[in-house]
C-alpha cells in the first residue's frame, strides 16, 4: 500500500481510535482524582510515602497507568496537537481571528460555564463541606471559600491563579487555551519549512522563554513571580502539542517504518508500560531526576502507543469499541465536570455514609452528569460554533 493510499484509508480509523483514547484518558483522570482525594493515595502520589505494599505497587510499577493523571493529560495534549495541526499541514490557510473565536466557543465557553456552576455550588455547600467532610489535603482545599471578584475575572480570561480551590482539572484547560494562540502558526511553519528548521527555531524560543520565566519566578514581586510560574508551565506543556503536530506531519512515513519493522513493534510494546509512567518507575529505582524530564519520556511512550494502536487490529478494535467511543464522545464533558460532580456528591452523600465510600461511588453520579452536560451544554456550544461557521 502506498503512503497516500495508507493515509486516506487510515484517516477515519485514526479519528475513531483517538476518540476512544480520549475516552479512556478522561476516565483515568477521574480515577486519579478519586485516588489522590484519599489520604493514602495523596500521600503516595504527592510525597511517595506509602501506607502499605498495595500503594507502593499501585504507584511505582506500570499499574500507575490506571491512575496516571498527568500522563492522561499528556494524551489529550499530544492528540490535540495532532488534530489541530493536521488541517494546516494539508495546506489550509490560517485565518487567525475566526480560528481563535471558534476555539474560544469550543474550549473556553464550556469552561466559563462550569466555573460559574462550581462557584454557585461553593456558595451553597462549601461551608457545609468544610465543616463535615475530611479526606486528603487535596480534597479538603476544594470549595474552601468562594473566589473573590479578581479571581473570577482571572479565571474568565484564562489565568490559572488559585484554581485549586475550584477543581483539580481546570489548570490544563488554561494551558490548552493559551497554546491555541501558538500551535496554528507552528503547524503552518511545519507545512512550509523542514521539520528540523522549525524545531530548531522553536527550541531557541522555548529556551529563551524558559530563562525569562525562571528569572521572573525569582522575583520578590508576588504578581510577577506568579505570572512567570504560570507562563513557565505553558511554555513547558507546549512541547507535547508540538510532539503531536510533528507526528501529524510525518505520520505516513512513520507508519511505513513501523509496519516494516516487527522488532521495533516488539521493543516498543515492551517499553511502553515503563516509559509512560517513567517518573514513577525511575523513583522506584532510586534514580534522581526532574519530573519535567521524565514526562518527556512519557510523551515518547504515548507516541509509541499511538503508533502501535494504529497498526494493531486488536488495539484498534478495542479503541473503536462502543463503550470507549461513547466515553470519547463524553470525554471533554467528563474531564470538565467530574471534579465538581464528585465533590458535590461526596459532600451530600458523605453526610449519611462514610465519605470514603461516597468517593468510591461517585462515578455513578459523575458519569450521568457528564452525559447531561455533553447533551445540553456542549451540544449548545457546538451548535453555536456551527452557526458561527455559517
Amino acid at each position: 500500500m502506498g503512503v497516500n493510499d495508507m493515509q486516506k484509508s487510515g484517516q477515519s480509523q485514526r479519528i475513531e481510535i483517538f476518540d476512544g483514547m480520549r475516552g479512556l484518558a478522561s476516565v483515568i483522570v477521574m480515577i486519579f482524582h478519586m485516588a489522590v482525594w484519599t489520604v493514602y493515595g495523596y500521600s503516595a502520589n504527592e510525597y511517595k510515602i506509602f501506607a502499605n505494599s498495595f500503594w507502593w505497587v499501585a504507584t511505582q510499577t506500570p499499574l500507575k497507568l490506571i491512575w496516571g493523571g498527568n500522563e492522561a493529560v499528556l494524551v489529550f495534549y499530544i492528540i490535540g496537537g495532532f488534530v489541530l495541526a493536521r488541517p494546516y499541514l494539508s495546506g489550509r490557510k490560517l485565518d487567525f481571528k475566526p480560528f481563535i473565536i471558534k476555539r474560544w466557543i469550543r474550549l473556553m465557553l464550556p469552561y466559563v460555564l462550569i466555573i460559574k456552576v462550581t462557584v454557585m455550588l461553593i456558595a451553597l455547600f462549601g461551608a457545609w463541606k468544610h465543616d463535615t467532610i475530611d479526606l486528603s489535603g487535596s480534597f479538603n482545599v476544594k470549595w474552601k471559600r468562594v473566589p473573590n471578584a479578581l479571581e473570577m475575572l482571572l479565571y474568565f480570561v484564562g489565568y490559572d491563579y488559585n484554581l485549586n480551590i475550584l477543581s483539580g482539572a481546570f489548570w490544563s484547560m488554561v494551558q490548552e487555551w493559551r497554546l491555541s494562540f501558538i500551535l496554528p502558526f507552528v503547524a503552518v511553519a511545519l507545512h512550509r519549512h523542514s521539520t528540523w528548521k522549525v524545531l530548531g527555531c522553536y527550541a531557541v524560543l522555548q529556551q529563551g522563554i524558559e530563562a525569562l520565566t525562571n528569572w521572573g519566578m525569582r522575583s520578590d514581586t508576588a504578581w510577577l513571580a506568579q505570572l512567570s510560574e504560570s507562563l513557565n508551565r505553558t511554555n513547558y506543556y507546549a512541547i507535547f502539542f508540538i510532539m503531536g503536530a510533528v507526528l501529524a506531519k510525518h505520520l505516513p512515513a512513520i507508519r511505513t517504518f513501523v509496519q516494516q519493522h516487527r522488532l521495533f513493534r516488539i521493543l516498543s510494546a515492551c517499553a511502553i508500560p515503563f516509559l509512560i509512567p517513567s517518573q514513577w518507575i525511575l523513583a522506584a529505582l532510586g534514580l534522581s531526576f526532574r519530573v519535567r524530564h521524565a514526562l518527556l519520556l512519557t510523551g515518547l511512550g504515548i507516541i509509541l502507543f499511538l503508533l502501535l494502536c494504529l497498526e494493531s487490529p486488536r488495539l484498534t478494535a478495542f479503541f473503536k469499541s462502543k463503550p470507549l467511543l461513547l466515553l470519547g464522545k463524553l470525554s471533554f464533558s467528563l474531564y470538565l465536570t467530574h471534579t465538581t460532580s464528585i465533590v458535590l456528591f461526596v459532600t451530600l452523600l458523605g453526610q449519611i455514609i462514610p465519605p470514603e465510600i461516597a468517593l468510591l461511588l461517585s462515578p455513578l453520579f459523575a458519569l450521568p452528569v457528564a452525559y447531561l452536560w455533553q447533551k445540553h451544554v456542549e451540544t449548545w456550544c457546538l451548535d453555536l460554533l456551527n452557526h458561527f461557521k455559517k
